[in-house]
């Protein structure tokens, strides 16, 4: 049971938090490592209780360790605990529902909400800068390296912009035209391995287009100018790489954009897949329901989110 303390004789109070953390969409078209979005759905859900000792994890929904050793959650909690000298411990109970190795930031919501958790329930004040931060352990224990463009989504919600060197993040909103289609075949994309097919060098003449379509993408989507999202999208760096750890990626891109997506990429490192598209031109679900029978008859299960773009990570 979670720890209690007595306030004024007759009250107990549970000293409980829940938190919840979006999905997220990193990796946007041309801007590797530092564009992202956050999804209104899925989500993870979180709710941490002060015990005496130690680290305790119990896991519903999608699999993840619950040895604190190796779950993200434990890892991070294990890390704040020992850094600000609490000296108590936590139970974490965590709803997965945002699945592993699909695309969609589910390390990034377990590590984020595990930052927002401890410092909630035990609080520890921490300013943006210092959430990003060990927000990135998570991360690092998943992929193997730090890049912040997940969690920032994770963190404040809308799109974001997010810089390795110095650690920031910036937020922008997204207009209200713009509903996204998410679609995660029955496969799975281990993200340390996919980085393993980064290419090594670039040419200058790729990396300046890239730079040029990264730019315009986030204007593209403040202000909604669907033009400028056609043009904005495309990415000739990481994409051609990628693509064939997403099953048939561009017979599903020919499929999104001719029933109506503005835009279509890669979500993270795969293989789930992200459209964009105009909500007054186009019905999301629709959308959704059409991408998953594409795969059906290719005989792959899949799963379909859509919506707006979302919050970051909340207290509840």
């Amino acid at each position: 049971m979670c720890s209690m303390r007595t306030e004024i004789m007759l009250f107990w109070v549970v000293n409980m938090i829940r938190v919840i953390s979006p999905a997220t969409s990193a990796n946007l078209g041309p801007g590797f490592d530092v564009i992202a979005v956050a999804l209104e759905r899925p989500e993870d859900s979180m709710e941490f209780c002060e015990i005496d000792e130690g680290i305790e994890i119990e896991v519903k929904g999608y699999s993840v360790p619950v040895s604190p050793e190796k779950n993200i959650a434990g890892i991070v909690a294990n890390k704040m605990l020992g850094d600000f000298k609490i000296e108590r411990g936590v139970r974490i109970s965590l709803n997965k529902g945002i699945r592993p190795m699909s695309g969609l930031g589910s390390s990034a919501a377990s590590s984020t909400g595990t930052v927002i958790g401890i410092s909630e329930l035990f609080g520890i004040s921490m300013n943006r800068d210092k959430l990003l931060e060990y927000s990135l352990i998570g991360e690092k224990a998943t992929s193997g390296s730090f890049h912040a463009d997940n969690i920032s989504a994770c963190l404040l919600g809308g799109l974001t912009i997010a810089l390795s060197e110095p650690l920031k993040a910036f937020r922008f909103d997204v207009a209200s035209s713009i509903d996204y289609v998410a679609v995660l075949p029955d496969v799975e994309v281990n993200t340390r391995e996919a980085r393993k097919i980064l290419p090594k060098k670039i040419t200058l003449r790729k990396y300046s287009s890239n730079l040029a379509r990264a730019c315009l993408l986030v204007r593209a989507l403040e202000e909604g100018d669907f033009k400028k999202l056609n043009i904005a999208y495309e990415d000739n760096l990481i994409t051609p790489l990628r693509s064939k750890l997403v099953p048939f990626y561009y017979e599903l891109k020919r499929e999104a954009l001719s029933t109506g997506a503005e835009a279509f990429f890669i979500s993270g490192s795969g293989p789930a897949t992200l459209s964009l598209l105009n909500r007054e031109k186009v019905d999301a679900r629709d959308l959704a329901e059409h991408l998953k029978s594409f795969y059906l008859n290719k005989g792959i299960e899949a799963e379909i989110y859509w919506g707006k773009i979302g919050e970051g990570t909340r207290v509840t």
